[in-house]
C-alpha cells in the first residue's frame, strides 16, 4: 500500500504560553506559502500601522480623549476655583504645579509679599490660601482615576482601530490557509498578539502610544526583539514530493537525524523563540510519514545515536531539548509525533551484532530481509539486466552500445559470480566497465561499443591492477620461485592457489613436495609445525591422514613417517583446496612414482577420496596457464579441477582459445584415483572384495611400499 504525501510542518510561536512554540500542519506545498503570506502580512503592517495611527481620523479621536480628560480634570478642580473666587484668591496653573495669589485692591500678592499689610489682612489671606490649597488637593485626588480611564480608553481606541484594519487581512489568511481548527486558533492568537504589541510597529517617541507602555529600558530592548514571535519556520517542506518521502543517509549523525540550529545573529539572543525559529529539521522529521533508510554501520559507530533513535522509535515521538553550546543557548521545541518506516541496511554481521547487544532490537525491527547478490542466469534475467543497464546509461552523452557488448557484460557478470549459471547483480561494477569501454572506444576512434571493446576494457582493467600478479609471475618465469611445467618428478606436485590484492584476485601455482620413509610419526605438516598454517589447512591434513588409514590400513597398522610442505611459501597458508595435491605428492613419494609437472591440480578431499569443490577456480586455471604460456605451450599442459566446479568455469578468451585448439587442457575429477592415474600414467587401481588392489596399480604400489617399511628385521 502506497503511503500518501505527508503534510508540511510549520513551527510558530505559541502565543498562549511565553517562550513556547507549536506545530501547524498544512497540505504539502502550503507550508512555504503560509510562511510567505505571514511574513508579507507582518511587513505590510510595518508600513500601514504608522500611517493608520498618524491619520486624521485616529488623531481626531485621540484628541477627543485628551479633551475629555482635560474637561474632567477641570470639573474636578472647579470647586477649588469657585472657592478661590469667593475668597479673592487667584489660581495660576503651571506645567507642574499651582500658584496662589491674594487679590488686594485688584492686585495679586504671594504669601511672602503680605508682610506689608496689617495682621488681620495677612491672617485672612493665609486662611484663604489654606482653604484653596485643600480644595485643590481634594480635586487632584480624582486625577489618577481619570488618567487610568483615559489610558483604558486609549487602549480600546487602539484595539478598535487596529482590529478594524487587521480583521480583513486575518480573514484573508484564514480563507486561504485555515483548513484546521489549530490554524484558525493560531491566526486569532496572532491578531490578538499583534494588537498587544502595536508599539513595535512605529516610532517609539510617539507620546500617545508610549504612554501606554511603562517599560524599563531592558524591557524595551526585549520588545525590540519581539517581532521574532511573528516569524514562521517551515521545518518540513514537501512541496516537491510526488509520493511519500524516501530518504537514504549513509553517514548519519546526531544533528542530521534529530535537527540542529543554524548559527545566526539571533543565536546570541537569550530569546528561546528566536533560537527555535532557526532550528532545522532532522532526517527523522523530514522522512516522517514516509521511509528513512540508514546505514546500520553508522549507528554502531556512535552509541549516542542508537540510544536516542531507539527512544524515539519506542515512544513514537521526538523530544527536543537543545543543550547550550558555545554558539547557541538552550531552547525547547514541542514533542514531535513520529510515524515512519525505518529501514536499516548493511552487512548481516552488523545486524546480528546489534541483536546481541540490545535485546530490544528485535522488538523494533521485526522484519529482516537478506538480499541475494546473484541471480539465476536465465534468458529473462539476462534481458532484464541488459535493459536496466541500457536505461541507466541512456542519459550518458556517449557512443551507442552494440548488443554484443551487453552479451560480454553478461558473461562478465557470470565471471564475477564464479558460476556460468549465475549472474552477479552489482550494476555499479557493470556500469563502470561500460563507462571505461566508452572511453576506450572514443580513444581508439570507434563509432560504437562492441563486444571486442568490452573485452579489451576488461583486459585493460586487469593490466591496470595487475602489478602484483606480474611480480609473482615474473618470479616464477625467472626461476626465483621454482615451478616446473614440464617433465616428471617423484614427490612433487603443482598445486594452485589464489592471491587477493585490493580488488584484484589472481591464480598462482605453488610447488607441493612430500617425503616418506619408514617410521611411525605419520604425516607431518611442516606448515603447521612452524605455525604458518591456518586451522582449515590443518583440518585438511588430518582428513588426508584419515584417507590413508581408511584406504591402506584397514587390515593392519602400517606405520610410516612423511612430511608435506608448500615450497617457498612465506606468508602462511590456509584453506583445504590443496589437500588433493598434498595427498598426490605423498602417494608419489610412498610409491616412488613420478608425477607429471605439466599438470597442476586443485581440489579438497574427504576421507573417502572424493573431491570437493573449491573457490577461485577460474583464477587458478588462468594463473597456471599464464606461466605455461610464458614458457611456451607444449600441448600437454593443463589443470585438474573438481567435477563440481565445472559450472563455475567462466574463463577468459585466451584460455578458451587455447583449450579449443588443444594447446591447454582442463580435466575434471570426482575422485582422487583419476588424478593418480593421469599424473603417474599408471592405473590407480580399484580394490576388489577383499580390499586388495590390482598388481602394478598405483594403490598396490603404495600398499607394497608401506608393507616394506613395516617389515621387521629377523
Amino acid at each position: 500500500m502506497q503511503k500518501p504525501i505527508p503534510p508540511d510542518v510549520v513551527l510558530v510561536s505559541d502565543f498562549k504560553e511565553s517562550n513556547k512554540t507549536l506545530y501547524l500542519y498544512f497540505e504539502a506545498g502550503q507550508g512555504y506559502l503560509f510562511k510567505g503570506a505571514v511574513e508579507a502580512f507582518v511587513t505590510q503592517l510595518k508600513t500601514q500601522l504608522p500611517v493608520l495611527f498618524d491619520g486624521h481620523a485616529y488623531q481626531l479621536r485621540s484628541q477627543q480623549l485628551e479633551d475629555e480628560l482635560d474637561d474632567k480634570q477641570q470639573q474636578a478642580l472647579l470647586p477649588a476655583y469657585d472657592l478661590a473666587e469667593t475668597l479673592n484668591i487667584e489660581i495660576t496653573q503651571t506645567e507642574n504645579n499651582f500658584l496662589l495669589h491674594a487679590l488686594i485692591d485688584g492686585k495679586p500678592y504671594r504669601a511672602a509679599e503680605l508682610k506689608g499689610f496689617d495682621e488681620e489682612i495677612q491672617k485672612q489671606c493665609i486662611d484663604g490660601f489654606d482653604q484653596v490649597e485643600e480644595a485643590l488637593n481634594q480635586g487632584l485626588t480624582h486625577f489618577p482615576l481619570l488618567q487610568h480611564e483615559y489610558m483604558d480608553a486609549g487602549k480600546r481606541l487602539n484595539t478598535e482601530v487596529a482590529n478594524k484594519h487587521l480583521d480583513p487581512l486575518i480573514n484573508a489568511l484564514k480563507q486561504q490557509f485555515a483548513k484546521s481548527p489549530e490554524i484558525t486558533a493560531y491566526l486569532d492568537a496572532l491578531q490578538e498578539n499583534l494588537v498587544s504589541k502595536l508599539h513595535l510597529f512605529w516610532d517609539q517617541t510617539d507620546d500617545q502610544v508610549t504612554s501606554n507602555t511603562q517599560s524599563s529600558m531592558d524591557e524595551l530592548l526585549a520588545e525590540q526583539q519581539g517581532l521574532a514571535v511573528f516569524e514562521v519556520n517551515v521545518l518540513v517542506d514537501n512541496r516537491d514530493l510526488k509520493h511519500a518521502p524516501v530518504i537514504y543517509e549513509q553517514n548519519a549523525t546526531m544533528p542530521k537525524l534529530f535537527g540542529y540550529a543554524i548559527n545566526s545573529a539571533s543565536a546570541n539572543s537569550t530569546d528561546s523563540v528566536s533560537l527555535a525559529m532557526n532550528h532545522q529539521a532532522g532526517l527523522l522529521q523530514q522522512a516522517n510519514g514516509g521511509y528513512l533508510i540508514l546505514s546500520i554501520q553508522a549507528l554502531l559507530k556512535d552509541p549516542e545515536i542508537w540510544s536516542n533513535l531507539k527512544a524515539a522509535l519506542m515512544s513514537r515521538k521526538l523530544s527536543f531539548e537543545i543543550p547550550s553550546t558555545s554558539n547557541v543557548v538552550a531552547y525547547h521545541l514541542p514533542d514531535y509525533p513520529l510515524s515512519l518506516t525505518l529501514v536499516l541496511v548493511g552487512q548481516s554481521v552488523h545486524f546480528y551484532t546489534l541483536q546481541e547487544i540490545d535485546a530490544q532490537f528485535s522488538r523494533l525491527f521485526k522484519v529482516q530481509v537478506e538480499f541475494e547478490v546473484e541471480l539465476a542466469r536465465t534468458p529473462e534475467h539476462e534481458m532484464t539486466l541488459a535493459q536496466q543497464l541500457a536505461s541507466e546509461i541512456d542519459i550518458w552523452d556517449d557512443l551507442p552500445v552494440d548488443l554484443s557488448a551487453y552479451e560480454r557484460l553478461i558473461e562478465f557478470a557470470s565471471r564475477m559470480a564464479e558460476d556460468e549459471n549465475r549472474l552477479y547483480t552489482n550494476k555499479a561494477i557493470l556500469r563502470d566497465v561500460l563507462a571505461e569501454a566508452n572511453a576506450f572506444a572514443r580513444a581508439n576512434g570507434q563509432e560504437c561499443v562492441t563486444r571486442d571493446t568490452v573485452e579489451a576494457t576488461i583486459l585493460q582493467r586487469e593490466f591496470h591492477t595487475g602489478l602484483m600478479e606480474e611480480y609473482y609471475h615474473r618470479a616464477i618465469t625467472e626461476q626465483q620461485v621454482l615451478i616446473t611445467t614440464q617433465g616428471e618428478h617423484i614427490g612433487m606436485v603443482n598445486g594452485l592457489t589464489v592471491l587477493t590484492v585490493g580488488r584484484q584476485s589472481f591464480g598462482q601455482p605453488v610447488r607441493i613436495t612430500a617425503q616418506a620413509s619408514a617410521g611411525d610419526e605419520g604425516v607431518l605438516d611442516i606448515e603447521r609445525e612452524v605455525e604458518m598454517a591456518g586451522p582449515i589447512h590443518s583440518k585438511g591434513m588430518l582428513i588426508l591422514s584419515g584417507f590413508l588409514r581408511g584406504r591402506y590400513m584397514k587390515q593392519r597398522a602400517l606405520g610410516f613417517s612423511g612430511s608435506i610442505v608448500m615450497e617457498q611459501s612465506y606468508n602462511g597458508v590456509d584453506g583445504d583446496s590443496a589437500s588433493s595435491a598434498e595427498l598426490l605428492a605423498l602417494l608419489s613419494s610412498l610409491a616412488q612414482l613420478p608425477m607429471r609437472q605439466d599438470i597442476a591440480i586443485t581440489g579438497s578431499i574427504n576421507q573417502f577420496g572424493d573431491i570437493q569443490p573449491i573457490g577461485g577456480v577460474n583464477e587458478k586455471i588462468e594463473g597456471f596457464y599464464k606461466i605455461c604460456s610464458a614458457r611456451g605451450l607444449t600441448g600437454q599442459q593443463g589443470v585438474i579441477i573438481p567435477q563440481a566446479n565445472v559450472c563455475h568455469l567462466m574463463l577468459n578468451a585466451e584460455v578458451i582459445n587455447a583449450v579449443s585448439q588443444g594447446q591447454f587442457h582442463v580435466y575434471t575429477m570426482s575422485h582422487i584415483d583419476f588424478a593418480l592415474g593421469l599424473l603417474t600414467g599408471v592405473d590407480a587401481g580399484q580394490p576388489n572384495e577383499l580390499g586388495d588392489f590390482p598388481e602394478g596399480s598405483v594403490n598396490a604400489r603404495v600398499v607394497k611400499a608401506l608393507e616394506k617399511m613395516n617389515e621387521k628385521d629377523d
